[in-house]
């Protein structure tokens, strides 16, 4: 007797495991998001209501509200909205991918709160007596620090649980094409929010960070500064470009999990000229700014980066020619832009 299945057979069992997978990732999601609802309950009903009963120290005054951040806001929004709309996917698995899309806007909250994640993990260590004593007064297991990272955490699980349910979605046969955007969300809302945790770490910088348009990349670089022929040591260099400014750092506390940057120098992009390559060095390029004779050559890590950076760098200046033009002459740049609107028959 043949006990062999049919390729239909083995298809259905297939289809079967795969939905059967997709399932466990829906209700990881939402028992996940119970518990972290529950902790930001912890953060927002416990700690901070005890420290408003308690007063702070003097040298605390004015900096309790730093240590919070929005956390209100993420707590009032995940309680009251969007756990509710993740339990309606256990009906609707289908809507997942939607909710994910439709609040990529409101995800934005996050990136404010890990802008002020830093400044808040300096007063935690600065007071960190006095937070003890709240924990033991609430009778906590965990400290407020192990608290306010659950947000950091919880905004890259979400990337996590949507890849697995990416992954059983398209075993299952579904069109994974609104996944796949959901995916992708979710992994540029945890970037900016890392991007704005290392930015919030940056001291010395005198002018204001917001007003530098938006941070394309940053990555670490060997840098060495040449200036009249001499070519020194190259020195590690954290780099932050701008679509305004590319910044120029040092790493402090480097085997710190939270390290801080301080600011050495910066370039605007509209002083700025690149040297794609250096003599024919292995990721190497330089900088240099206009009306100065200082020459920065910057080594990357890998190829990967030499080439994201070269392009990225490039990509900006050319912007950045293309507003000059259009400041200068607004009718020749509409003419290049927009030929369509000049080459209409009369």
């Amino acid at each position: 007797m043949n006990s062999a299945k049919s390729p239909s057979e083995a298809d259905e069992e297939n289809q079967a495991k795969a939905l059967k997978g997709r399932n466990y990732v829906l209700k990881e999601l939402i028992e996940t998001e119970k518990i972290y609802v529950r902790d930001l309950g912890t953060i927002v009903e416990g700690y901070m209501k005890k420290i408003e009963e308690k007063g702070v120290p003097d040298e605390m005054k004015g900096k309790d509200k730093i240590i919070f951040g929005n956390i209100h806001q993420i707590y009032d929004w995940h309680r009251s909205y969007f756990l509710a709309e993740l339990e309606q996917c256990l009906q609707q698995p289908e809507y997942l991918a939607k909710i994910f899309i439709k609040h990529e806007r409101r995800l934005g909250m996050y990136v404010v709160y890990c802008q002020n994640k830093p400044k808040s993990e300096y007063i935690l260590v600065e007071n960190d007596a006095y937070f003890e004593d709240i924990k033991l007064d609430l009778n906590e297991k965990f400290s407020l620090s192990d608290y306010l990272i659950k947000p950091v955490q919880r905004i890259t699980k979400y990337q996590l649980l949507l890849k697995d349910f990416y992954k059983y979605s398209e075993k299952a046969g579904f069109d994974c094409s609104e996944i796949a955007k959901a995916v992708d969300v979710m992994f540029l809302v945890p970037k900016r929010c890392n991007d704005m945790m290392n930015l919030g770490r940056l001291s010395g910088f005198n002018g204001k960070l917001t007003a530098q348009g938006q941070l394309l990349r940053q990555d670490t670089f060997l840098v060495s500064e040449q200036d009249s022929g001499v070519l020194p040591r190259s020195k590690e260099r954290r780099v932050f470009l701008f679509e305004q400014i590319l910044i120029f750092s040092e790493l402090l506390d480097k085997d710190s999990s939270t390290p801080r940057y301080q600011f050495k120098k910066s370039i605007k992009m509209n002083n700025l000229n690149i040297d794609n390559n250096v003599n024919n060095e292995f990721c190497k390029f330089a900088l240099t700014s206009t009306g100065t004779s200082e020459r920065l050559i910057l080594q990357a890590p890998n190829k990967e980066i030499y080439e994201a950076w070269v392009c990225d760098i490039n990509k900006a200046l050319d912007l950045q020619k293309n507003l000059l033009t259009a400041l200068q002459s607004p009718i020749e740049y509409q003419r290049k832009e927009f030929p369509d609107a000049f080459n209409k028959p009369k």
